[in-house]
Order: C-alpha cells, then structure tokens, then sequence
C-alpha cells in the first residue's frame, strides 16, 4: 500500500505542485489487515483468556475442563461488504448456560432487571459466571491497533 508523492515543475508559469497516486487496493488492503488482525487478537489473545477464565467445576465435576477444551472461534468475512466477524462459543453443551446463568423463576428472569422492582430470582440452580463475555472485552480494542500496524509494515 504505497503513496508516491512526485513533485511537478511547471516551468511555464513556474509554480510548483504535487501530483498524488494512491495504491488502487487501499480497500482490500485494509479489509485483509482486518481480517488477519481479527484472527490474531481471537486466536492469540482471547481464546487463551477465555479458556483461563472458564470455569472448572469441583471434585464432583463428572467432566472436569470439558466446557474449558471446548472453547472454540470461528472467522467469517465479507470483501465486498467490508464485514469481518469473530464468534466465541464452546461445544461442550452449557457453556452458555455457565456464561448466563440459569434460574427456576423464569418469569422473573425474562423480566428486565430495571423492571424487577428489587425482586431477586429465588433458588438460582447456577449463577452467571461469563467467561466468554470478560475475555473479548479485555482484548476487543487491540484489533484496530493491530490493525494499523499491520497497515504500516505493508507500506
């Protein structure tokens, strides 16, 4: 992703100008360090600390780091749109259920929490402990400075 700048003597009317030229593939260009930076920061940073942060049960686990070794991520991406996506999910069959927690009073907990009046959902089964949610938030904004310096190093 080269920029020429060329200097341009008018010797006519002798002024002094600039003539730009810009790479035809600045679109692509970014899409791809997009695409790869997102890929790094997932596989790199935040599936680690996602695993990390997955919750392992006690000795009376019957699967103890099933949930945690089957953390995966997945890429999609979209050149001709510019979207790139980045799933974080597990294929252990509950880790949404540890990420979100779950509850015997399922009308209390379909209601929004500012709408509870106080109201707390009696004899939750598990609480939320997200795992998933803490590790992409940590890492997420490292993307566009990954991004950038990916830019850089092909200029």
């Amino acid at each position: 992703m080269a920029t020429e700048l060329q200097p341009i003597v008018d010797t006519t009317a002798d002024d002094i100008g600039f003539s730009a030229s810009f790479a035809s593939t600045l679109g692509v260009d970014i899409h791809n360090a997009g695409v790869e930076a997102t890929k790094e920061i997932f596989t790199e940073k935040i599936l680690p600390q996602a695993k990390a942060l997955s919750p392992v049960g006690g000795h009376l686990d019957p699967h103890p780091g099933k949930n945690r070794d089957s953390i995966q991520v997945s890429f999609r991406d979209n050149p001709e749109t510019g979207w790139i996506s980045a799933w974080l999910y597990t294929e252990s069959g509950y880790g949404w259920l540890i990420e979100h927690g779950t509850s015997h009073n399922r009308q209390l907990t379909k209601t929004a929490i500012a709408k509870r009046r106080g109201k707390v959902a009696a004899n939750d089964r598990t609480p939320a402990q997200p795992y998933l949610m803490p590790a992409v938030l940590q890492f997420v904004a490292q993307i566009a400075e990954r991004q950038r310096e990916l830019l850089e190093e092909g200029a």
